[in-house]
């Protein structure tokens, strides 16, 4: 068969302590050789096939820092974050050892490719614990023009992140918090909602609310936010909770969403949201 290329829309918006990481790999683009000395590899649920999990190969120019990754409660959205801007290639396989896709973002392109018969994987360890082996395109041609992917990897997977102690009922003092920032939200008053915010995010709410289109911007977010949030658990390690709720999109979709809270002068303030609609 032959490849699928599907150009993705991107929008930027609002195990143990580190795997051992032994991955480096080359994509040539039209010519270029782009040297990616640095991987990461972690398990993750599929999105694809519910109730199973893929494992992600990340290859990247820029480095990856793993002990951050640790205890992420999603280690996907941690990554985009660390790798912005940076060229990146990311290897989903499956359990059963099947290339589901290969994404790849470059120099503001970010583009999926999938089918078989155009490349070589090796897999000498694929299970819970590493995952090892190489993943080679087939064309030669592909080097002068087109994308060619000579990848190898020998990794070690982390464990399931450690998000401290449970919260109570409502998630406590950061549940309150979290709901505080929610009203100010919804109610669009921007003073209100930087000062729920860590003063990093607050910062550049602020520096962008004179914008032409901020109004507009600030109106998608609104109607993506989570609506009627309703806490599902939550837990806390030192200075940061990480907490989930349940609820709806405006047009009454389940969606739920994870919350990273951060104790800064001693109050909780949101760090970052990640919502994820249709409820998966």
């Amino acid at each position: 068969m032959k490849r699928i290329p599907l150009i993705l829309a991107v929008m930027l918006g609002c195990v143990s302590s580190a795997a051992y990481a032994e991955g480096s790999g080359t994509m040539y683009n039209d010519g270029k050789a782009i040297a990616l000395p640095y991987a990461y590899a972690y398990r993750t649920a599929d999105r694809f096939n519910k109730g199973q999990q893929i494992t992600s190969v990340v290859f990247s120019d820029k480095a990856i820092d793993a002990a951050a990754l640790a205890d992420a409660t999603d280690r996907g959205d941690v990554l985009d974050d660390q790798l912005r801007g940076a060229t990146r290639v990311e290897l989903n396989i499956e359990a059963d050892g099947n290339v589901q896709n290969l994404n790849i973002q470059m120099d503001g392109y970010s583009g999926s490719t999938s089918g078989s018969g155009w490349y070589t994987l090796d897999l000498k360890q694929n299970d819970d614990a590493r995952i090892e082996g190489s993943f080679r395109s087939n064309d030669e041609e592909d080097k002068t023009s087109g994308r060619y992917y000579d990848l190898g990897f020998a990794l070690d997977l982390p464990g399931a992140a450690d998000l401290g102690a449970a919260l109570p009922a409502g998630g406590g003092d950061a549940g309150k918090a979290y709901l505080a920032y929610s009203k100010a939200l919804a109610k669009g008053d921007i003073d209100a909602l930087a000062k729920t915010m860590t003063q990093s995010r607050a910062d550049e709410l602020l520096a962008h609310r004179n914008d032409a289109d901020f109004k507009e911007m600030f109106s998608f977010i609104q109607g993506m936010a989570l609506k009627n949030p309703k806490y599902v658990n939550g837990n806390s390690k030192g200075d940061t909770a990480t907490l989930e709720y349940s609820g709806t999109d405006a047009d009454g979709g389940a969606v739920t969403s994870v919350v990273t809270m951060q104790r800064e002068g001693g109050a909780w303030k949101l760090a970052k949201e990640s919502t994820k609609h249709g409820g998966s």
